[in-house]
């Protein structure tokens, strides 16, 4: 969006701020209408702080909310990409509609500029992390460091995520907490859906699935540790498919990878990018959820799974021990231990159905009630002085 036409829309909008209730600037990176998965926990915090009487203004670098029924007290400017452009946007907003009590950065990419504008505002910083990104920081070092100490609070979705955090920047353990993903209630266990096993040509399986971006990026995910456990389980179970969903730069040489490793073009399927509204109905014609992935910041889509009624077998390493953290939902293997996942799988495959009690911790209400509990304190704590770093 340009400039000019940014200037027409905030001249345009009006917030309706009430003095006595918090007043929230969100940037993000992903807002309303984006996709995948730190855009879906950006919307729900800010559904679930927006439903609790803060008055949040989202300036986001991508999505489109136009079309979207917001949180009422939850208002979306229009995305602006670039960054010169994505930070005179900022300050337009800030001229419009300050002041604010806490400037919240959902990605800590932007967290210089989250910065500037809390000690700009006088407002409590609110950090976000999400995983990958603290590793890549923590490499970097440098500025992005120094803005995460000087955060009023962090948030971040795993255990694993905090202790690298508390072991990379001087950070008060209080300030550091852990706030998960939350499993929305569209997953829940139904009955498989036949259309979809004969539209997707899938046979009478078993179905392994794993979803997620196909990124050279996130090669951790483990895709090509499944595919190397195929010929041997395919000897117990000939009609047993691995299906593929995400899209995503890498998905050539993961199909390539696929036909060397699987030794039979019909044991792995890849299905292209899957909706999220779509999701439930993959999930319950499948027979396991199976990402051995060894870097994950949470890995939402093993409680997506197991909410639809999924054994899940996850990669040890980075958080997936926060969302698989306990047999009731799976296991977690070395990836690189191709004998070890096989019998996992196989053993797996002979098991029931998860409890759906065993996701009840990751639904909306405890996520809800946390954040929520989160946003008191930090409104407890007293507004920023200036020259205060």
């Amino acid at each position: 969006m340009g400039l000019a036409r940014l200037a027409v829309w905030l001249g345009r909008a009006r917030i309706d701020l009430m003095a006595s209730r918090p007043r929230i600037l969100a940037l993000l990176s992903d807002g309303y209408g984006a996709r995948g998965g730190i855009a879906r926990y950006n919307q729900d915090l800010l559904d679930v702080l927006g439903a609790s009487g803060a008055d949040i203004l989202v300036l986001p670098r991508h999505g489109d909310a136009s079309g979207l029924v917001l949180p009422k007290n939850v208002i979306q400017m229009p995305a602006v990409y670039g960054r010169a452009q994505y930070l005179m946007a900022c300050i337009l907003a800030l001229l419009r509609h300050r002041p604010f009590d806490v400037v919240f950065c959902g990605h800590i990419y932007m967290a210089s500029m989250a910065w500037a504008f809390a000690k700009l505002l006088k407002a409590r910083l609110w950090m976000q992390a999400h995983g990958t990104e603290v590793a890549a920081a923590a490499a970097n070092g440098g500025s992005t460091r120094r803005t995460i100490e000087a955060a009023d609070l962090v948030t971040v979705v795993s255990r694993a995520t905090r202790h690298e955090l508390l072991g990379w920047a001087d950070l008060a353990p209080e300030r550091a907490r852990v706030l998960p993903d939350t499993v929305r209630d569209s997953f829940v266990p139904g009955p498989a859906s036949e259309e979809l096993r004969t539209r997707l040509r899938l046979g009478p399986g078993p179905i392994l699935l794993t979803v997620g971006r196909l990124a050279s990026t996130e090669r951790y995910k483990g895709h090509e540790s499944i595919f190397a456990t195929l010929p041997a389980l395919r000897a117990k179970f000939p009609t047993l498919v691995h299906v593929v969903a995400g899209e995503g730069d890498d998905r050539i040489r993961l199909e390539a990878r696929a036909a060397e490793l699987a030794r039979d073009p019909a044991a792995v399927r890849f299905v292209g990018f899957v909706p999220e509204e779509n999701l439930p109905d993959l999930y319950r014609l499948a027979d396991l959820y199976v990402m051995p992935s060894t870097h994950e910041g949470f890995g939402i889509v093993y409680l997506e799974a197991a909410a639809c009624g999924l054994r899940v077998i996850g990669g040890k390493g980075g958080g997936s021990a926060d969302a698989v953290a306990t047999e009731r939902i799976g296991v977690l293997v070395e990836p690189s231990d191709t004998a070890a996942l096989t019998a996992t799988i196989e053993r797996l495959l002979g098991e029931g159905r998860v409890d759906p009690a065993a996701i009840a911790p990751y639904r909306k209400g405890e996520f809800a009630h946390s954040a929520q509990r989160l946003l008191a304190r930090l409104m407890d704590r007293p507004r920023r002085k200036r020259g205060e770093p």
